[in-house]
Order: C-alpha cells, then structure tokens, then sequence
C-alpha cells in the first residue's frame, strides 16, 4: 500500500501523450522496413535514449544536444566508430569542461541496441527533413 507519506513531492498533474514517433512523423523509419529489423528496433531505442536530448530533422521537444540529421548524420560526418565511442564516453572524444552529454553504458544501451541505434541513423540520413 502506498499513502501519503510515500511521497517526497506532490504530483500535479500527469499528461499522457501520443509517443513520439506518433507526434514526429519526420523521424519515422521508411514504411518499408521490417517491423523487427535493425532499423525499427534502432528507432525504438533512439526514442528512448537519445530524443530527451536531441531533435532529428528538425523535430522534437528538446535541444539540448545538436539535430541528429540536419544539416549532416551524425553517421556522415563522425562515421560508426567514432560515433559509438562519443556515446559511450563523450569526453573521450572531445573533451570540454561545460560537457552535457553524459556517458552511456551498457546497461542503458547495449552493443546490439548501439548497432541498431547506428543503422536507424543511417537510414534516416537519407530520409532528411526540409
């Protein structure tokens, strides 16, 4: 049982939205691919890790870290590796003291979601919003 002396704050109110792939269509996959292949299950996991911080093709609700697809991919100008190993430990990369990004380890993100998170990037780097 939970009561009122469980709580440390006071819920105002809870609003329940459409995710965001309903909300965004410029960040959707191509209605094409497979509903378990790389690309959607990369998709999946850009909403749940990366989109509380960035926009892509210039949607979103957040901007605190830079569009992922607008003007470049992050894929295009970084490539895979470098890409992986700036999410993993962004200072390892580039190193400055007002960093935002924190590291993402593997138990927010595993390899095989990195890998799918990479292919989702690299689909949707075709796919650029105006």
């Amino acid at each position: 049982m939970v009561n009122e002396s469980h709580w440390t704050y006071n819920i105002v109110r809870i609003d329940i939205t459409a995710s965001p792939g309903e909300r965004f269509a410029a960040i959707r996959p191509a209605s094409d691919q497979p509903v378990d292949g790389p690309v959607m299950r990369g998709f999946a996991t850009f909403q749940r890790v990366c989109f509380s911080c960035h926009s892509l093709n210039k949607v979103g609700d957040a901007h605190l870290g830079p569009d992922l697809n607008v003007p470049y991919s992050a894929v295009e100008y970084m490539g895979d590796d470098k890409l992986a190993r700036l999410i993993r430990d962004p200072q390892s990369l580039r190193w400055w003291p007002g960093a935002r990004m924190p590291a993402i380890d593997e138990r927010t993100l595993s390899d095989a979601d990195l890998k799918d998170l990479l292919a989702y990037l690299h689909h949707m780097a075709g796919r650029k919003g105006s």
